[in-house]
């Protein structure tokens, strides 16, 4: 039984990187999953990114581990409200509507996405729906490392006119391709123009 109860919070670890949602994912292409994701990234929808990844998770069964944890005392909402909170925290600026304990347990495995992938930390940068929504994003760059059986990896880098960047992360699994993680690189202040002496 210990040994069970310390692969627990694996276990919630590995759900919460998986967000097991109810999307469809896999595509022949990593481009299309790339593209799906920044597009999603740039409307600011950062809750739907799980219905991109591979679902092959029992969803009704980690929500009853989920709910045990919780009622057990092993997941409590006063240790998940400081990893949400501070300038380093999961949502900062309180932008994600987990607000509360109820909102904690009734939190959507597609808004965990969006937390973990550390989403909700980009509403600290300035201007954000402007670099986000108004800015033109482009691909500009790709690499993909096939392995046996289908099996495999690919980096997909997007760009805008400020040099921020969005790398989307996608893997295969039996010749298809899904979102495996996301990482949006900004400054936090706008790039300021070279200036003439």
């Amino acid at each position: 039984m210990k040994t069970l109860l310390k692969t627990v919070p694996l276990l919630a670890l590995i759900l919460a990187l998986s967000s097991c949602g109810g999307g469809s994912g896999g595509t022949a292409d990593p481009k299309e999953i790339g593209d799906a994701a920044v597009k999603k990234i740039t409307s600011m929808d950062f809750d739907s990114l799980d219905s991109l990844m591979e679902q092959d998770v029992d969803v009704d069964g980690a929500k009853e581990i989920r709910a045990w944890r919780i009622k057990e005392g092993y997941d409590r909402w006063k240790d998940y409200k400081k990893r949400l909170e501070g300038d380093s925290g999961m949502d900062p600026k309180s932008k994600s509507g987990i607000d509360g304990e109820d909102k904690w347990k009734d939190m959507t495995w597609g808004k965990r996405t969006g937390l973990e992938f550390g989403l909700y930390q980009l509403y600290v940068n300035d201007d954000l729906e402007k670099r986000l929504k108004e800015m033109k994003w482009a691909r500009v760059g790709s690499e993909q490392k096939l392995a046996v059986e289908g099996q495999g990896s690919a980096t997909i880098a997007y760009m805008n006119g400020y040099q921020d960047m969005i790398e989307v992360r996608c893997t295969r699994k039996n010749g298809l391709w899904y979102l495996a993680s996301v990482e949006v690189k900004m400054s936090k202040e706008l790039p300021k123009k070279p200036k003439d002496d």
